[in-house]
This record gives structure tokens, C-alpha cells and sequence, in this order.
């Protein structure tokens, strides 16, 4: 393919319960809502590429995908979400962290020294992992 991909442009996540999980990215993380139903919601992340908007997006199970696949006809053998990240910038991790602790939501961190990321993993509340990832120049390389 010759064509060069410009940005990630959506993340779609199938959910159970709608109202939780719209209340967990919109009042908790604070991303905007910007459109919604009783069979979507959609959140703006960050501005995109001429016009499409970086979004994450839920809907919900009953919902059919391009194929006109369900939830249940999913192999979850061949095809699962191991996580979504979140760019931050680097003065804005401590916060995250600081967030997190105050709210009382569990958290993991990791160093990836080989690319400079320092990352805080969370669980939304239906334990999909959220990555909040930042670039630190700062990071010193051990190989």
C-alpha cells in the first residue's frame, strides 16, 4: 500500500454497560463527548488529521461491526484488545499519577527505556487497560 497513514483516527470499544462507561472516559478521564445514542457514545481525544478528530468510541454489544458481526460471533481467540494508549505530556505524569491515588483507581507503571515512554496502565470498569504514555528524553537507555 502506497498510501501513508496520517494518525490513528478511532479506537471503538464494544461495552456492556453504556452509562458506566460513558460516565468513567467522560467524568473521570475528562474526555469531551461529542456525540452519543442509546447505541453509541462518542468522545473526542485530541484533534486529527484535516478534520477527523482522534476519537474513542463505545458501543454497545448488540451493535453489528462493518462485517455484520455481534458481539457474540467475536473469536476472542483470534481477535481481543490487549490495551489503548493516551498520549500525555511528560509535565503532565506526575498528575496522572497524583489522580490516580487520590481516586483511588489502581495503577501499574512501566518504563520502556528502549523508546524513551513512560507509561501508567488503568482498568476502566470493564477492565479494558488504558495506557497513559508520555516521551522522556530523560531516560537513561541501558543497552
Amino acid at each position: 500500500m502506497k498510501t501513508k497513514i496520517k494518525g490513528l483516527g478511532e479506537v471503538i470499544l464494544r461495552v456492556h454497560d453504556m452509562e458506566l462507561m460513558k460516565n468513567f472516559y467522560h467524568q473521570t478521564l475528562g474526555l469531551e463527548l461529542i456525540n452519543e445514542s442509546e447505541k453509541y457514545t462518542f468522545f473526542k481525544i485530541a484533534d486529527g488529521y484535516k478534520g477527523h478528530n482522534q476519537t474513542l468510541a463505545l458501543f454497545a454489544k448488540a451493535n453489528l461491526n462493518a462485517f455484520g458481526e455481534g458481539f457474540s460471533d467475536l473469536k476472542k481467540d483470534h481477535s481481543t484488545l490487549h490495551h489503548f494508549a493516551l498520549e500525555i505530556d511528560k509535565e503532565d505524569y506526575t498528575n496522572v499519577l497524583n489522580f490516580c491515588s487520590a481516586s483511588n483507581i489502581e495503577y501499574v507503571t512501566e518504563v520502556f527505556e528502549w523508546i524513551n515512554w513512560r507509561s501508567i496502565f488503568i482498568k476502566d470498569p470493564e477492565s479494558n487497560v488504558v495506557e497513559f504514555v508520555c516521551h522522556d528524553s530523560e531516560i537513561t537507555r541501558n543497552f
